[in-house]
């Protein structure tokens, strides 16, 4: 009988002790899971950023070849032209008897036109001219030099108050816009393109719009897959943001970009 009293009041401390064991499993295997998580997240946010920042030194390095590409041919086409003409009008005024105020006046309006142009060429050769001027102003000013050689002309418009990403996204997203202009000189055959930055509080929109040919977008969009727009897809979608295309052939093209602060 004793033995019996014993056993019975020993069960509830028996399971007491299972219950808080079980208990204490549990939030090990909890604080495990939520470990492992927090790890992987770290790892998955670490990689995310060496992606970004590989991203962005590719975007720097094509800026500056285009940079350079861009300072080659304007000085190439057009100070190297406008200095030749001064040589020449020089010569015909030293070789002239007389004085030709009209033809002086000339030579010394092509001389302030080359210097002009190498005063431009100078601005865009600086790696931080988007750290000075920011990502719209720094679109302003391709939108003028893309515009000065005549084929294209490309107009720039803004609407709300303006805010800009950090450093490196606005590297990122100026190369996509000069990726969407370079498509547009190569394949669109377009007059005309419009950019509009439309501003908002947790960040803002960018279209890019040319009254070009377009094209089927799908399969475009497969034959060029890892290229293209399907670059300008990645890029955008690495520092946040969205992108989509509307286009069809004989309509011309327009790039949506929404980018989040």
């Amino acid at each position: 009988m004793n033995i019996i009293l014993l056993e019975s009041k020993m069960n509830p401390i028996v399971l007491g002790v299972v219950f808080f064991a079980l208990f204490f499993v549990l939030i090990f295997i909890l604080f495990v899971r939520y470990f492992r998580k927090l790890y992987k997240m770290r790892d998955e946010r670490l990689q995310l950023e060496a992606q970004i920042a590989e991203e962005v030194n590719n975007a720097r390095n094509e800026i500056q070849q285009l940079t350079l590409n861009t300072i080659s041919q304007e000085i190439h086409d057009n100070v190297g032209q406008l200095l030749s003409l001064a040589k020449m009008q020089l010569n015909l005024i030293a070789e002239s008897p007389e004085k030709n105020p009209q033809l002086i006046e000339e030579t010394k309006d092509n001389i302030s036109k080359a210097m002009s142009d190498l005063r431009d060429l100078a601005k865009g050769m600086s790696s931080d001219r988007i750290k000075v001027l920011g990502l719209y102003d720094s679109v302003i000013q391709e939108a003028e030099r893309i515009s000065r050689a005549g084929s294209l002309s490309v107009e720039v418009s803004s609407d709300g108050e303006r805010q800009e990403p950090d450093h490196q996204k606005q590297l990122v997203i100026f190369r996509v816009i000069q990726e969407c202009f370079q498509n547009i000189i190569k394949h669109a055959q377009a007059a005309h393109v419009k950019v509009a930055f439309t501003y908002m509080p947790k960040g803002f929109d960018i279209s890019i719009q040319d009254d070009g040919r377009g094209f089927e977008f799908n399969s475009e969009r497969t034959a060029t897959s890892g290229l293209g727009l399907m670059n300008i897809f990645n890029r955008v979608t690495l520092v946040g943001g969205m992108a989509k295309v509307n286009t069809a052939p004989g309509k011309g093209t327009q790039i949506l970009l929404h980018i989040p602060i």
